[in-house]
């Protein structure tokens, strides 16, 4: 009775380490920190800062993070083009507006991001409209040679502080990501966004761990 009890203990120790590693490593995310922004296209303009996309200003205590509601957009917080002009119209398929975000210096495990649109009423000085609509998402791991990764449209942005809008894709490896904007949702002079934050695998859980030790004893119970 004694040996049965002590095998379904170890047992029972691996399955709630499996279940608890695998929930927890398929629902929780990392932030990659330290992003910067490295280039952008001769066709961006900065009437709000375009350092404001990746500074976490607007979002709880103004720090980056996957989550949180963003206040609504102004100039200390977001950015946006200079009025539009024929010299530099507003973006389009074959006129992109492109920012490159460096990771780091050496491949990181990339998932996803997290995206914050322009946020205001439906007309005025900051509106709405202005937001990303059609955009792709491309990668690289020396930042001069880049692949597709995402392709997609925006929701657009309300008109109260609101939270992120989660896109999630299959792991690659980057130092740099590049988005490119190809149309707004409407407005004739403008384009920009709050913020971006990118997320990468969470570090190995503790319920791995507990997951590691329970097999290790289901190993040694059987070889006693």
């Amino acid at each position: 009775m004694m040996k049965l009890t002590t095998k379904s203990l170890v047992l029972s120790t691996a399955t709630f380490g499996l279940m608890l590693g695998v929930a927890q490593n398929a629902q929780a995310s990392k932030l990659i920190t330290g992003v910067t922004i490295s280039a952008t296209s001769p066709n961006l303009t900065q009437n709000w800062a375009v350092d404001n996309v990746i500074n976490g200003s607007g979002l709880p205590g103004n720090k980056p993070s996957l989550g949180g509601t963003h206040a609504l957009s102004a100039i200390t917080n977001a950015w946006r083009t200079n009025s539009a002009t024929t010299a530099l119209p507003l973006p389009s398929p074959t006129n992109p507006l492109s920012i490159t975000f460096q990771l780091g210096a050496v491949p990181t495990d990339l998932i996803g991001f997290s995206f914050w649109n322009i946020t205001g009423p439906s007309s005025g000085t900051i509106s709405n409209p202005m937001g990303v609509k059609d955009a792709n998402l491309e990668y690289s791991t020396d930042g001069t040679n880049f692949s597709s990764l995402w392709t997609g449209s925006f929701l657009k942005g309300g008109t109260t502080a609101s939270g992120p809008e989660v896109v999630n894709f299959s792991l690659v490896k980057a130092t740099h990501v590049r988005l490119n904007i190809t149309s707004n949702y409407g407005q004739a002079q403008r384009v920009g966004f709050n913020e971006i934050a990118f997320k990468s695998i969470p570090e190995p859980s503790a319920s791995l761990a507990l997951l590691g030790l329970g097999l290790a004893g289901v190993g040694l119970r059987k070889r006693i």
